[in-house]
């Protein structure tokens, strides 16, 4: 397990630093005027005395690293006798560690909206994954520090913190490739904390000078849990904590690196949790339905080891006070839209007053058609508003067992009240505001009968109360277990009586019309989607599938027309633009879909599968230079993918440049020897008049082709016995 080693300013605290040292530190972190040198030259490392730019701006670098679901208790530091975090603890230890920090929801992305934005959900507008866009105002975190001068980099290690939903803004290189096989990024793309450490630390060996904003985002601890050895073994049985536990060995990398660097003493390093992880506790399998402090409490640590004293903070805080955390340590000022609260007086030790907390999750009424959940903590009480409401003495009953909404009418009445005034403060202009929602998110909004007129008022109306509905809530579970498991008869038993259960819902429709696909019944996924289409006219979620669906059933037009009939709703909506780039090379308007690739290239410009989409549909109109130009950069970071050179010979084929075409396909038989190759090389020896050199390739692709009794393998036996015919007659005459 890595450990960070002792962290000390410099081996000899009792002599002064020496200048050179002062001048490399001076070059790391910009220029600062001649009084600044002069007084951090007389300073002691370690010593609490800032050093300041010449606008009186700390010039301290920010490491934000955030750890999804990752459950407060299950830290060394909070006792918890299991963990092996020794990572974090130590961090906790030196700094400054927050025991009672809650996010306002339990989902990633709104929940990273609020620690970049400061502000709730009810103010930047994100209320779930998926679909939900960060807007341009409020302004983040990597905004404000790359305005006063830093670098801004982020790593993310999940599909659902993806550049496509806003969380990029402001951030100079924001690294969301997460390399998985699958064309289409989806929900289940993501990349371990070790990938993610690797591509950071690739990047730090080439950051330029300067103060520097990082962001390193760890998804390992979510669903499913699958730590890698050692730490598989050592957690047998409890794979959440060996995930934990990996991502601690990881953030010990990160402060080695920062340590090697010459970094580590003059960064602010915050550890934040973004939601926590129910475990089966309520019944509730991971996060996202309940409001309840297994989910909603969170690590959250702020280390500097040259300017933060070691405590232990127990007052209550939240997530959107990361940022003006921040901006107070650095000596900037807070945007006034801010609506988190400055820490700094509590590490040092100055202010113990808890504060209240808003609290949401509309994750049970966007995906399974039951009421959104809000709250409030304020004082030693939690309030949820339900259908069934909720009263909580935190103070007594921390497990939050004993509801005492009735026995507690009074504080319940009171508790009401403040909830009301408090999200109407933190709502403000902005949630008041007409601001379009997406296309998908409006319609989820209207085909499940919580959003009239553009009004939130009946997320928590007559919809069911999730307490009621966990029933349901465990056999839609059991349906993706068995779906995992390969289990396909029995997860589509259970899929069958989630949507017959809940048939309001469009999800319901889509994970078994997705199951019936992997079953191969491509007819009943279309004829169950088609129902959903009438049903929810213009679901963006419902058209997207049968989108694919479609190209899968080679329904080339119903594909376009479907797509074209998304865009309209949602001109950004990537799936529909690669999918309908793919219609229209499948009918052969290669024009149309060079455009809608190169649409989805500004959303997505790290798409490899999509930039060889485009370099092929350039080719097809004409544009061979591009195209070559593009496949040559493609070569260089992915020289194993054969259909590259294959491509690439038919531009040079078709240019009469046939000693290159011939190079790439000898090229592509080297690195990648199969079928496809083979045959294309058959053709290219043909085309050459080489007919022998020609049946020796096209009896290499019979020999290796996938399947023999194919109709391709027949055609191409059938064209065998031609050359060969060829080759007799050239014989005999």
């Amino acid at each position: 397990m890595i450990l960070f080693s002792e962290m000390q300013t410099e081996p000899d605290r009792k002599q002064i630093r020496p200048l050179a040292q002062e001048v490399r530190n001076l070059r790391q972190f910009g220029i600062f005027t001649l009084l600044s040198i002069c007084l951090s030259l007389l300073i002691q490392p370690g010593s609490t005395m800032p050093v300041m730019n010449s606008k009186g701006m700390r010039a301290t670098n920010v490491v934000l690293i955030t750890l999804d679901t990752t459950r407060a208790d299950r830290l060394g530091y909070s006792g918890y006798k299991r963990a092996r975090t020794p990572n974090i603890d130590r961090l906790a230890g030196k700094g400054a560690c927050f025991t009672n920090a809650y996010t306002s929801v339990p989902l990633t992305l709104p929940s990273h909206a609020s620690i970049m934005t400061g502000t709730y959900p009810a103010y930047h507008r994100v209320h779930n994954n998926g679909f939900y866009r960060l807007p341009q105002e409020p302004e983040t975190m990597a905004e404000i520090l790359k305005s006063r001068g830093y670098t801004t980099a982020a790593f993310v290690s999940s599909f659902t913190v993806d550049s496509r939903f806003g969380l990029d803004k402001g951030f100079d290189h924001y690294d969301d490739s997460f390399e998985d096989k699958e064309i289409l990024k989806n929900f289940r793309t993501e990349r371990t904390a070790d990938k993610t450490f690797s591509s950071f630390a690739n990047w730090l060996e080439g950051a330029p000078p300067g103060p520097l904003f990082v962001w390193l985002h760890f998804f390992d601890p979510h669903l499913p849990y699958n730590p890698p050895p050692p730490f598989s073994t050592e957690f047998a049985g409890h794979p959440y904590d060996g995930e934990i536990a990996f991502v601690d060995s990881i953030i010990g990398q990160v402060i080695n690196k920062l340590k090697e660097k010459s970094l580590l003493n003059q960064s602010l390093i915050i550890i934040a949790g973004d939601h926590g992880e129910a475990l089966g506790e309520r019944r509730e399998i991971d996060h996202g339905l309940f409001l309840y402090d297994n989910t909603m409490k969170v690590p959250l640590i702020f280390f500097s080891e040259r300017d933060l004293p070691s405590r232990r903070i127990e007052a209550r805080v939240r997530l959107i006070d990361i940022l003006p955390t921040v901006l107070d340590f650095l000596n900037l000022p807070r945007p006034s839209k801010v609506q988190g609260t400055s820490l700094i007086p509590y590490i040092k030790g100055k202010e113990k007053q808890d504060l209240d907390c808003y609290l949401e999750t509309y994750y049970p009424a966007e995906n399974f058609g039951w009421s959104a959940l809000t709250g409030l903590i304020k004082g030693r009480w939690k309030f949820i508003r339900a259908p069934i409401p909720e009263l909580y003495d935190l103070s007594s009953d921390r497990f939050e067992e004993h509801n005492l909404f009735s026995a507690q009418a009074s504080v319940a009445r009171s508790m009401l009240k403040d909830f009301d005034s408090y999200l109407k403060v933190i709502s403000s202009e902005q949630e008041k505001a007409d601001v379009p929602l997406s296309g998908e998110t409006l319609e989820k909004l209207k085909s499940l009968g919580y959003l009239g007129a553009g009004s939130r008022d009946n997320l928590a109306g007559s919809l069911p109360d999730p307490k009621n509905k966990i029933e349901d809530y465990i056999l839609y579970y059991r349906g993706n277990l068995y779906e995992t498991q390969g289990k396909l008869e029995q997860a589509a038993e259970c899929y069958e009586k989630v949507l017959a259960l809940n048939p309001l819902v469009p999800g319901n429709f889509v994970n078994l019309a997705y199951l019936y696909m992997k079953m191969d019944k491509v007819n009943e996924a279309i004829g169950l989607l088609e129902k959903a289409r009438s049903k929810f006219p213009g679901s963006i979620l419902i058209l997207s599938r049968l989108m694919t669906f479609y190209l899968r059933a080679e329904r080339w037009t119903d594909a376009a027309s479907t797509g074209e009939e998304i865009l309209r709703s949602d001109p950004e909506y990537f799936d529909a633009l690669f999918l309908a780039g793919s219609a229209k090379a499948r009918l052969g308007k290669w024009g149309e879909a060079l455009a809608y690739y190169q649409r989805a290239l500004k959303i997505e410009p790290e798409n490899r599968v999509l930039r060889q989409r485009q370099a092929y549909s350039l080719f097809m109109v004409g544009h061979h230079r591009e195209a070559l130009e593009i496949y040559e950069d493609l070569k260089e970071s992915n020289p194993s993918e054969v259909s590259l050179y294959l491509e690439m010979a038919q531009i040079y084929e078709q240019t009469g440049n046939l000693e290159k075409a011939g190079e790439s396909l000898h090229r592509a038989i080297t690195q990648v020897p199969g079928p496809d190759s083979y045959l294309a090389m058959a053709f290219y020896q043909y085309r050459r008049g080489s007919i022998r050199e020609a049946i020796f390739y096209l009896q290499k692709y019979l020999e290796t082709a996938k399947n023999k009794d194919g109709q391709r393998a027949s055609q191409a036996r059938q064209l065998l016995r031609q050359w060969q015919e060829e080759i007799k007659k050239k014989s005999d005459s």
